[in-house]
């Protein structure tokens, strides 16, 4: 995944997350959303990023 794939998956993330809250969703419209998120950021390939997220422990 290139960084603007990644931009672009974190700008949907938010979205959904923003949309969600402000609309005052009922319960199992705010688990679709969440579902939503979680899906999406399954798509995320974390290892691309550990060496810039974790350090090397001395």
């Amino acid at each position: 995944m290139d960084i603007d794939n990644l931009s672009e998956t974190v700008a949907r993330i938010q979205f959904v997350a923003d949309v969600s809250l402000i609309a005052h969703c009922k319960e199992d419209e705010l688990k679709m959303a969440l579902s939503m998120i979680s899906d999406m950021t399954g798509s995320i390939d974390t290892s691309l990023y550990q060496d810039a997220i974790y350090c090397q422990a001395e």
